[in-house]
């Protein structure tokens, strides 16, 4: 990754606790889940507070498909029904020319996070009931889900392919199929 990409990223993206370091045994402090809508719930009681579950969700990580908070004492499971979070608007980065880069697409994620579209953070397509919706790959083996809203708007302003009948999304010098 260019040093000016890294750059645009440490711009925008929020620091993440180094979890891939801890090594807990499982605590005992119930069930947590994260719903189809980006809720978090604990014990079947939702968890309204913002700032609590952004402090829950920078210690969310996902390896080989199981989810869990993780801390230096502790890790507890957590059950996940679609994808931890959810992508709820977006605009093109104003910063992204300052390092010399393409137009970037930064998404905002239902915690209020913010993510650059590029080599780091790619979008993918992966299956959301029964139809093919983009996702935004983040750090730590986590996802976003995007949000309808927000694909609508990007399809507005992807370029078509008649020939391969698919849009394609740039950003950041990449380009990323919607269909």
């Amino acid at each position: 990754m260019t040093d000016k990409l890294e750059q645009l990223i440490a711009h925008y993206v929020s620091a993440h606790s180094p979890t891939e370091r801890w090594q807990a045994g499982e605590c005992g402090v119930g069930t947590f889940l994260i719903d189809g809508a980006g809720r978090w719930f604990h014990q079947g009681d939702e968890i309204k507070r913002l700032t609590l579950v952004r402090l829950f969700a920078s210690v969310l990580s996902c390896e080989q498909g199981e989810y869990t908070l993780k801390t230096p004492s502790e890790t507890c499971a957590v059950t996940v029904e679609e994808s931890p979070f959810i992508i709820v608007a977006w605009h093109v980065s104003e910063v992204a020319q300052q390092y010399d880069l393409e137009p970037t697409i930064i998404c905002e994620d239902n915690l209020g996070r913010l993510w650059p579209i590029c080599k780091a953070f790619p979008l993918y397509m992966a299956e959301y009931k029964d139809q093919q919706v983009p996702h935004l790959q983040l750090n730590y083996g986590l996802c976003a889900r995007i949000e309808r809203n927000v694909y609508y708007q990007w399809a507005e302003i992807a370029k078509y392919n008649e020939q391969r009948q698919s849009m394609t999304l740039h950003s950041a010098g990449q380009a990323y199929e919607l269909t």
